[in-house]
């Protein structure tokens, strides 16, 4: 969901500027509709939007003040400035301030608006993927690292037991340990509870089969332990950041 912040003091094109922006995408929300850099400000400061499109004039706080306010907070904020004709050569400081973009008043369209809000959100999505990834690539097993012999014997349980219904007691259980001990002996060395991994494990699993097999999604969620495909899902794009069906193409 890519969150929007309004910042424009002339009510009937802010208002343009939010309906078209509800009904480019779905994904795309708008937080707020302001009008004044001071009340975006204090706004951003506490929903930290993904976008900001402001204009640059406007009273108490201008349009150019906010973008230096909010970069030198928020460098990952895109700003989108909204300028007249007369205004070109200020929004050229707007752009030396690390603004994203800048569209003239007089002639936007919904399909140029489309156009710059679906970039940024690809841009944003494609950060979060890899950061998503590294995270499932952090988790996965270390073969090199040195477990005692009670959680080496957990973790080859977990690999051969995955795609069956398995619980922290039926581990704990397996390798003669008491499940208080077993969890905190398992945060300890492995450095994600037994939950978290378990499930961890079995995304990267199906991960595995969506990208290298044609089996439904269903299939996969029941091969890899899921009896609910719609709560695999939502692990699935928890971890991943995509859904199993946006994964496979």
């Amino acid at each position: 969901m890519l969150n929007v912040l309004i910042v424009e003091d002339e009510a009937p094109i802010r208002e343009w500027i939010g309906y078209t922006i509800k009904n480019i995408s779905e994904e795309f929300n708008v937080i707020g509709s302001v009008n004044n850099g001071k009340e975006a400000y204090e706004l951003a400061l506490n929903s930290k939007p993904d976008v900001i499109i402001t204009d640059i004039k406007m009273p108490v706080m201008d349009g150019i003040e906010l973008s230096k306010k909010i970069k030198e907070l928020f460098p990952e904020i895109y700003i989108i400035i909204l300028t007249n004709f007369a205004e070109f050569s200020y929004a050229k400081e707007a752009i030396s301030c690390g603004v994203y973009e800048y569209l003239i008043k007089s002639d936007i369209r919904p399909k140029e608006l489309s156009e710059i809000l679906t970039k940024i959100n690809n841009k944003i999505k494609a950060i979060g993927d890899n950061t998503k990834e590294q995270r499932l690539e952090k988790k996965d097993i270390n073969k090199n690292k040195s477990y005692s012999r009670s959680i080496d014997k957990a973790l080859k349980y977990i690999d051969n037991n995955y795609k069956n219904h398995i619980s922290l007691m039926d581990v704990a259980k397996h390798i003669y340990l008491s499940h208080e001990y077993f969890s905190r002996l398992f945060k300890e060395e492995v450095g994600e509870n037994f939950s978290t991994y378990l499930t961890i494990y079995r995304i990267k699993k199906a991960k595995e089969l969506i990208k290298n097999t044609d089996m439904k999604i269903s299939q996969i969620a029941s091969e890899v332990g899921y009896s609910n495909a719609g709560y695999f899902s939502k692990n699935y794009k928890k971890y991943t950041g995509v859904s199993p069906e946006e994964d496979r193409y």
